[in-house]
């Protein structure tokens, strides 16, 4: 199911270029964005993926992970397909990197996720499993939905995002856990294809700019963004340009995706970075 998508605009040149995330996309007639999800329609964009989803689940919202929003409550969990980042480690990988979306559920209009919701009982919805960035029409559209029913709403998002779009999204959430992937630009660059600074600009203005409640994830991976110092910087970081009420997680990596020749994590990682 496709709806007309936002943030865009025609180049001189004939292309359009996609203005929701960094990437900025540009696009010839038929072509779709890096995230897949977005697609060129003559001089228009459509989101391929509003109202369809990869699947529900109901899980504790501690699982998001978020240990201060609503503790010991329930989150109706869904996602779509795609994503804008290309994390090399990705754990969601077949979902994050689908290509076919004849898989995608086609009954998850947004009413019909706020009354699954309600009758469940959950306390809040997740836009999780991908990125809503990618689809921050149809996460709009539910947050409204479940607002009307008295559902609250959750992000889980890598937050690379351009401004104008990320105002509008997270205007309609009540909490939201952003994976910070690392503290260097160069693994920002080479393992996610995307870039660091973006990522801190969303996470200071939803901490600054906004009423939701934030709380951070880091996955760390052996080898690559685990090390004392970048720890310690980004904790530091969190601190200095969030605030020491802001919650930071610490997560282990699993082989997975393009990195199964990494080691999973070692409980002493997760150890020694929660001490630092």
């Amino acid at each position: 199911m496709s709806r007309p998508g936002r943030w865009w605009h025609l180049l001189d040149d004939g292309r359009l270029q996609c203005d929701l995330c960094p990437r900025d996309c540009r696009l010839h007639e038929g072509q779709r964005g890096f995230c897949f999800v977005r697609q060129r329609e003559g001089d228009a964009m459509q989101l391929t993926t509003w109202g369809r989803s990869s699947g529900f689940a109901l899980d504790p919202i501690e699982k998001k992970p978020l240990a201060h929003f609503y503790p010991g409550t329930s989150v109706l969990s869904f996602g779509t397909a795609g994503c804008n980042l290309g994390c090399r480690f990705c754990q969601n990988w077949d979902i994050s990197k689908a290509r076919e979306h004849d898989r995608l559920q086609d009954q998850a209009s947004p009413s019909a996720i706020a009354a699954r919701a309600r009758e469940l009982r959950a306390k809040s919805v997740a836009f999780t499993y991908n990125d809503p960035v990618i689809f921050a029409e149809y996460a709009i559209d539910v947050a409204d939905a479940c607002h009307a029913e008295g559902v609250k709403t959750v992000a889980v998002t890598a937050g690379y995002v351009h401004a104008a779009p990320r105002a509008e999204l997270f205007a309609k959430m009540d909490a939201a856990n952003v994976d910070l992937k690392a503290f260097t630009e160069g693994f920002y660059e080479k393992v996610t294809f995307a870039k660091l600074q973006p990522v801190l600009e969303t996470l200071e203005y939803l901490v600054h700019e906004t009423k939701c409640w934030v709380e951070v994830t880091t996955l760390l991976i052996p080898g690559l963004n685990d090390g004392e110092a970048e720890v310690a910087k980004l904790s530091e970081w969190v601190v200095s340009k969030l605030g020491p009420t802001v919650p930071l997680h610490f997560s282990a990596f699993h082989p997975d995706f393009k990195l199964r020749d990494v080691p999973a994590t070692p409980a002493a990682t997760l150890r020694r970075a929660r001490a630092q």
